[in-house]
């Protein structure tokens, strides 16, 4: 059976999975690798499938007209209460280089208690880069795209440690005020929780805060910003020339928010900002004839998105 009928005629059973609270072999690592390689420039890409979730679509298209949107999703075969979407990292080495981007969710033996509530964090990260024979101690750099919980998860482990030791960390100067100031008191009490954990103790640490827009963070790694899901989001070119990808991060959560701009989200801060910084990193990867990775697209979310008049359209790669 086919991976889009299977989740198609699995939809019930995976609606009741709740977020956080995922075991590490999901119905969908019965389906899908784990694990994608690929060459961007000079940098072996592995791309890692932390876990999987699902989301409603009345979170993320929630000013879609209800008949457009049921065609829409129909295109897709996806169930409206419950959207299949990973969690992933990627890992980019060139040498002794060996630079990480986002840190999943994070994996701890025991729940972790917050507000009453148990939550258990079972990310399979750590796990995926010892099967391929990756020392966490030999991450020389972690870049984190924003703060929420699926990205920062995996810095710090259950006991607090930090978990790449020797790396340094490029973060962007608006999202870290942001998350440190009076500005984020209306955002979720979890995802402050798992910043205080996992973001805040970096302040004393390797940290390289990131201020400028299509700022060179190393050779081949350049930050773009990409504000609006989040105060500081970044993108990310990768490699150098004509062999560049664009990291998309959390910019589209669904293709659909390629074909539809201004379908928004209830996941981002500013709407208005969400919209522009699409078009601005749909323009760029036209432009540039670059490839594009998106965090929450089907696994490993490689693809590129075509333009046809006023419109976009996103092709899987292969």
């Amino acid at each position: 059976m086919e991976r889009r009928q299977f989740i198609k005629k699995n939809t019930g059973l995976l609606a009741t999975i709740p977020f956080i609270n995922l075991q590490p072999h999901s119905i969908f690592d019965l389906m899908d690798t784990e694990i994608f390689k690929c060459k961007i420039g000079g940098f072996e890409c592995t791309i890692f499938k932390d876990l999987m979730f699902t989301y409603q679509a009345k979170d993320y298209f929630i000013n879609a007209d209800k008949s457009e949107l049921n065609d829409a999703l129909n295109k897709y075969q996806v169930d409206p209460e419950s959207i299949p979407s990973p969690y992933i990292a990627m890992l980019l080495q060139n040498g002794n280089q060996k630079i990480l981007i986002d840190s999943g969710i994070g994996f701890s033996e025991e729940p972790i208690v917050f507000k009453g509530k148990t939550f258990v964090l079972k990310g399979k990260l750590k796990q995926l880069l010892a099967k391929e024979n990756i020392d966490t101690d030999n991450i020389t750099d972690v870049v984190i795209t924003h703060f929420h919980p699926d990205h920062i998860g995996g810095v710090h482990s259950s006991d607090g440690q930090l978990v790449f030791r020797n790396a340094k960390f490029h973060i962007h100067q608006d999202e870290w005020d942001f998350w440190h100031t009076s500005k984020s008191d209306s955002q979720p009490p979890l995802f402050k929780f798992f910043i205080e954990k996992n973001i805040t103790p970096l302040k004393n640490g390797n940290l390289n805060l990131i201020t400028q827009d299509y700022q060179k963070i190393s050779k081949g790694l350049i930050s773009v910003n990409a504000q609006g899901h989040t105060a500081g989001q970044i993108a990310l070119i990768i490699g150098e020339e004509r062999e560049r990808l664009l990291y998309i991060s959390d910019a589209f959560l669904h293709p659909l928010h390629i074909e539809q701009l201004h379908w928004r989200t209830n996941f981002d801060l500013d709407h208005k900002k969400a919209k522009d910084t699409r078009s601005k990193l749909l323009e760029l990867a036209e432009k540039e004839s670059m490839k594009i990775n998106a965090f929450h697209f089907d696994f490993p979310g490689l693809g590129f998105a075509e333009r046809n008049g006023q419109k976009w359209k996103w092709i899987y790669d292969g």
